[in-house]
């Protein structure tokens, strides 16, 4: 039986991986990888290890696939394909970027499952790159993630240590009466 060049083609186009199964609280950002959480002031890019780019933490990551943080929107993506900014439902800006010194890469290694102006669920595959090629060039693959709008909250904590698994809450943060909101589609509830 004959091949087509879609067959062929077809085979060549690595697909996305599967979502995970998450909670989505409105009012957390979750792990986009499984890992050791490092404070942000561990970090050697003094950017991250400052606060430059908002409240977060690092993550030595144990496998080369980055999920979505939050359900929302890519507001931003990159040339060398190492991070995303979502913009949450709630308004959270939240950066995804993938090692420290890795736009020396210039894309090399990463593959974005999304683009700008995609909607995005928690827990859905966004981003996949080479950690053995990182090695290889000895760039650090540790994943960050921060608040960059920390402003728009009255509150950004880490709310994970030690080891986080992908999907599970890792940053969490209070609106600007300092209330966690829960939200449905009928109801807003203020919880002190």
């Amino acid at each position: 039986m004959p091949v087509g060049l879609l067959s062929k083609l077809g085979s060549l186009v690595a697909e996305k991986p599967v979502a995970l199964t998450v909670d989505t609280d409105k009012d957390v950002v979750l792990a986009p990888v499984s890992g050791r959480v490092v404070p942000l002031e561990e970090l050697s890019d003094p950017v991250f290890a400052q606060g430059m780019l908002g409240v977060g933490v690092g993550i030595r990551p144990e496998d080369d696939v980055a999920y979505a943080p939050v359900s929302g929107t890519v507001t931003a993506d990159v040339k060398t394909k190492h991070a995303l900014l979502f913009k949450a439902e709630n308004g959270a800006e939240v950066l995804l970027h993938v090692g420290l010194d890795s736009v020396a890469l210039g894309g090399a290694g990463f593959r974005p499952l999304v683009r700008k102006g995609d909607s995005v669920l928690a827990g859905e595959a966004v981003l996949s790159f080479d950690r053995s090629l990182m090695a290889q060039r000895g760039i650090d693959d540790t994943v960050v993630v921060t608040v960059s709008n920390t402003d728009a909250f009255s509150d950004v904590t880490v709310s994970a240590s030690g080891e986080v698994v992908a999907g599970k809450p890792l940053l969490r943060y209070l609106d600007i009466a300092g209330n966690f909101v829960l939200e449905t589609h009928l109801l807003k509830i203020y919880i002190k």
